[in-house]
């Protein structure tokens, strides 16, 4: 990635592994290919840092 996505990253803007992405049953979730965090999609084109929260099924339970 370059030097300007890495810039993008600690502005909390980031980029998808397009291939890694899932849905979640809320967001579209994935990593990011510049940093490696996890990140859902708030609207088109628009990645941000992951949420936690209690209400989403934790991988064991989605089944």
């Amino acid at each position: 990635m370059s030097v300007f996505g890495r810039a993008a990253c600690l502005l909390n803007r980031h980029e998808p592994d397009r291939r890694r992405v899932n849905w979640d049953g809320w967001h579209y979730v994935g990593q990011c290919r510049g940093c490696g965090i996890a990140i859902e999609r708030e609207a088109l084109k628009l990645w941000r840092r992951q949420k936690p929260q209690d209400n989403r099924p934790s991988e064991n339970e989605a089944g």
